[in-house]
């Protein structure tokens, strides 16, 4: 992570244009652990989440929301939405196959399209 928050906020500083209001969001599960490897970050606002898979999405959809300017749905209501994704996510894969340890294993890009195509029948 240091690596690519370091290219992101280079890009920021030093690249101009329209790379001049990139914006990101830092998580991390416990306040000031970062300023051991991230000193410079210590003017930043960091979204501490606790290892709390809730609490990190309320801390991206409030800060999506605020950057985006989005009236986006509740954290609760985002949280259960992805709840019920994943149950009937699970219950597709292991219909067409899958084992639980595939399940875990899904590449990014197919755990991407199964988000697409639920989130579409769901329209």
């Amino acid at each position: 992570m240091p690596f690519e928050l370091g290219v992101d906020v280079g890009c920021r500083l030093f690249k101009g244009g329209r790379w001049s209001t990139k914006k990101c969001l830092v998580l991390e599960a416990e306040p000031y652990r970062y300023q051991g490897a991230l000193s410079d970050l210590s003017s930043s606002d960091i979204a501490v989440h606790n290892n709390n898979p809730a609490e990190i999405v309320l801390q991206v959809r409030n800060w999506l929301s605020n950057e985006a300017r989005l009236r986006a749905p509740g954290p609760r209501h985002v949280w259960e939405a992805f709840l019920e994704f994943m149950t009937d996510n699970y219950e597709s894969l292991k219909q067409r196959g899958f084992s639980d340890e595939d399940v875990k294993r899904l590449p990014v890009s197919e755990l991407m399209t199964c988000m697409q195509e639920w989130c579409g029948s769901r329209s």
